[in-house]
């Protein structure tokens, strides 16, 4: 009896801890009260390499980046077409234009005209940065194993001024900051090239000292020479007094005030590299690539590249509103009301689609895109008008969908430089087109994307000023109109200028041997590779010409990209810098070729026709007379060739409905203090979609209960 009673006590512990358990028993990879917090759960699903808003230039990155630091203008969050506002600024730059004496041109002046032109900006006093250990000389380490600056203390703070500005123009002229736009900026901006030249002399000054003094090369890359950014002479930016600077622009380019929208420009605090420069800091790795130093809405307090990463809202950000007006449909319920709304954003890794997918589909991200995989169990569509909507169940769920064409070109290139497919002559020229022939871009974007993507007749995406529908500048070289739609030219067609090539039916007229075109990539670990090289394979299979695919991973691709060392290039993307046709068709201008000037002309592409008319339209306004000559410029890039145009993809995006003033970012992505979310109804959702699955614990607890309780044959004896 004794021995029974025992039983009993041991199972109402039992049931009771078991009780305890299956109240906190769920699967929220957040936890039971995050939910109930003011955070935004989101993913990143491409590996981000840093947060230094100088080098970095990847969408995903932006994503961080611009939430972080600010740069001197923003776009107006909700205004269709984009539109210009301060974000650092008092108001809208003064730009002057001058003449080779020098002398101020009135009025807007042709662009022969103009020798010089300068941009002046008035920062709005009162703005600091974030508080940080930079900003105090005494803050030294609080913890054993520090592992991030907030470890560090104590925090100061600084406003922000003018020489910010001259500090990380310096900084992008430094050699070893890896900015990608260097080149591009040194189009316009004055004196670039003898900034970056006397910063190298400077470092090298700086290194070969620290050697003659007895420190290692190792030690030296370990903690590289910072020279004094603040007294660096760059031509292009000079500090005017504490709150204002002036940009010098080597040429008239209107386009400057869309690249003061950018992460590039954004000011940087010299204490911020002191900082990241001290011994105690650099050890324990942290460095201003990982750990900016911003003016934005958001500070970085983790930043695991690999995992996760964790922003926090910035005690100190300046005043700015919700936006009081916008396009119709807009949310203005927030309008007027101090930004930023959320405390917190967790960006999570999220590599596989799939699991990304069921977590939102449960509630645990708040936003997702869609993947094709799941396009038939969350699109349904309209018989009558043919139209793609959400799927009942998903719409009764409070799931909203954003649908765009972001201003995004896919195409792929023909390197300029092979001497088999880059000749410009007229046999070059008809071998590009037959190939381009052939690969019908609209069957690619129905098998691929499940039609999620508009088949692209140039490199201007829809719209753009000068991007028009077909027939209305349709590439009539390789495409048909059919009274609906256009349509890639016969096969026969595509044939004869096979043979025009030299290469009837695929074969060469002077060597007898098949032509074979190598496919350039680094993407065979990308889904659905494999399927697109088989389909591109197939398509020139029909003009008898044979593909081989040349892989190689991203780090030799990019190489053999500088080299020109390639032939043919798989799909490669261009994402709008700014909402202007130039940023597009800058894409072919021989100044920016990508061997002679690491440029982003990636074909390597060389016209002094096309040029001429680039030259004319890069600083026009928009207006009858540039639509002409962008017409012009596209007709030259149809008849040559030098890229196959690809597609536009067209963006899905899912919110559910305790998401707030959600727009798709496409020019900029500071749109994380614009959001606001509704954690009350998310806390009830996320109980109502995910009750525990209990009932077969409890059968097991029941089942076990029964066979202690039992009597065991020797009790019974």
């Amino acid at each position: 009896m004794k021995l029974q009673w025992i039983r009993i006590v041991v199972l109402a512990v039992c049931w009771t801890l078991f009780l305890a358990l299956m109240r906190t028993c769920n699967n929220n990879p957040w936890g039971d009260k995050a939910p109930a917090e003011n955070t935004l759960f989101t993913t990143f699903s491409q590996k981000i390499r840093n947060l230094d808003p100088i080098a970095a230039n990847f969408v995903h990155e932006n994503a961080v980046i611009d939430n972080l630091t600010e740069a001197p203008l923003a776009y107006h969050y909700l205004k269709r077409p984009y539109k210009l506002i301060p974000m650092l600024l008092e108001e809208m730059p003064t730009v002057n234009y001058y003449d080779a004496d020098g002398k101020l041109l009135e009025g807007d002046p042709d662009t022969s005209e103009v020798a010089r032109a300068e941009c002046i900006l008035h920062i709005k006093p009162g703005i600091f940065y974030v508080s940080h250990p930079c900003f105090d000389a005494s803050s030294k380490a609080l913890v054993d194993s520090p592992k991030s600056p907030w470890d560090f203390g104590p925090n100061g703070q600084r406003e922000l001024i003018a020489e910010d500005f001259l500090v990380s123009m310096n900084r992008l002229c430094d050699p070893r900051s890896n900015c990608t736009v260097f080149s591009q900026l040194g189009g316009f901006l004055e004196g670039m090239g003898e900034c970056r030249r006397r910063l190298s002399e400077e470092i090298e000054s700086m290194d070969r000292q620290r050697m003659e003094q007895g420190e290692s090369a190792a030690s030296i890359a370990a903690s590289p020479s910072l020279p004094d950014y603040r007294v660096q002479r760059c031509e292009c930016v000079q500090v005017l007094d504490r709150y204002t600077v002036k940009y010098v622009l080597s040429r008239k380019y209107p386009q400057f005030l869309y690249w003061l929208t950018m992460h590039y420009f954004t000011p940087i605090p010299f204490e911020a590299f002191e900082f990241y420069g001290r011994e105690d800091v650099a050890s324990c790795g942290l460095s201003y690539a990982n750990w900016p130093v911003g003016t934005g809405a958001y500070k970085v307090t983790k930043c695991d590249l690999d995992s996760q990463i964790v922003l926090e809202r910035n005690p100190d950000y300046h005043e700015f509103y919700f936006p009081t007006e916008g396009e119709e449909g807009d949310e203005l319920d927030d309008a007027g009301r101090r930004l930023p709304f959320i405390d917190k954003v967790v960006f999570q890794w999220e590599p596989e689609s799939i699991p990304s997918w069921t977590k939102f589909q449960q509630g645990y991200y708040d936003n997702s895109g869609l993947p094709t995989d799941m396009f038939d169990k969350a699109l349904s569509m309209n018989p009558t008008n043919g139209e793609l909507s959400l799927s009942p169940d998903m719409a009764e769920r409070g799931i909203g969908m954003t649908t765009m064409v972001p201003p995004i070109s896919y195409y792929y290139a023909f390197n300029m430089k092979d001497p088999i497919v880059g000749d410009m002559g007229e046999r070059g020229r008809a071998l590009r087109q037959a190939l381009s022939m052939v690969i019908d871009t609209r069957q690619y974007v129905t098998i691929f994307r499940n039609g999620n993507g508009v088949a692209a007749g140039g490199i201007l995406p829809p719209g753009l000023f000068g991007a028009a529908e077909p027939p209305t500048g349709m590439n009539t070289v390789i495409n048909d109109w059919n009274g609906k739609s256009s349509e890639r030219k016969s096969l026969a067609e595509a044939k004869r200028l096979l043979a025009a090539a030299g290469y009837p039916n695929g074969i060469s007229e002077e060597t007898g041997e098949p032509l074979v075109i190598h496919l350039d990539h680094a993407a065979a670990g990308l889904p659905d590779f494999k399927n697109k090289f088989r389909w591109l394979a197939d398509k020139f299979a029909l003009l008898g010409v044979k593909m081989e695919e040349r892989g190689t991973d991203l780090n030799t691709s990019r190489q053999r990209l500088a080299e020109g060392n390639w032939q043919f290039l798989y799909e490669r993307g261009w994402v709008a810098d700014y909402p202007d046709p130039e940023n597009f068709l800058m894409l072919f201008a021989g100044e920016n070729g990508q061997v002679e000037y690491s440029g982003p002309n990636y074909a390597n592409y060389s016209s002094k026709e096309y040029d001429a008319i680039f030259s004319k339209l890069e600083s026009m306004p928009n207006c009858d007379e540039r639509l002409e000559l962008i017409n012009q410029a596209n007709e030259v890039l149809y008849r040559d060739a030098p890229v196959v145009w690809d597609f536009h993809p067209i963006n899905m995006i899912l919110t559910h409905g305790w998401l707030h003033n959600y727009v798709p970012p496409t020019m900029a992505y500071d749109n994380l203090k614009y959001l606001r979310l509704d954690v009350s109804r998310r806390v009830e959702c996320l109980k109502a979609w995910n009750p525990p699955c209990t009932w077969p614990a409890f059968a097991l607890m029941v089942l076990v209960t029964i066979i202690v309780l039992l009597p065991h044959s020797e009790e019974r004896r």
